[in-house]
């Protein structure tokens, strides 16, 4: 891969797992802490957690397996919820 899929913004508490390396057209909420972004052909470009270093809910999200695998991948200590 050409980029960081997975980022963490400590001062914003926002984990950002990236799943193509494409620009995002377009943000829509899933609820109030998580945000899928979607290229303009439709695909999903990521998902934003905010107040992640309370835990990650993966349930109900597309593509949930690829996602817990990229954040345990990263090392980063998030309990992931599923």
């Amino acid at each position: 891969m050409g980029f960081n899929p997975v980022t963490y913004d400590e001062e914003a508490d926002a984990l950002y797992v990236r799943l193509l390396d494409l620009s995002a057209a377009r943000t829509t909420p899933v609820d109030d802490l998580r945000l899928i972004d979607y290229s303009e052909d439709g695909s999903i470009v990521g998902v934003e957690f905010l107040e992640a270093s309370a835990g990650i809910d993966l349930s109900d999200l597309p593509f949930r397996p690829r996602l817990e695998q990229l954040i345990g991948d990263s090392g980063l200590p998030f309990r992931i919820f599923a």
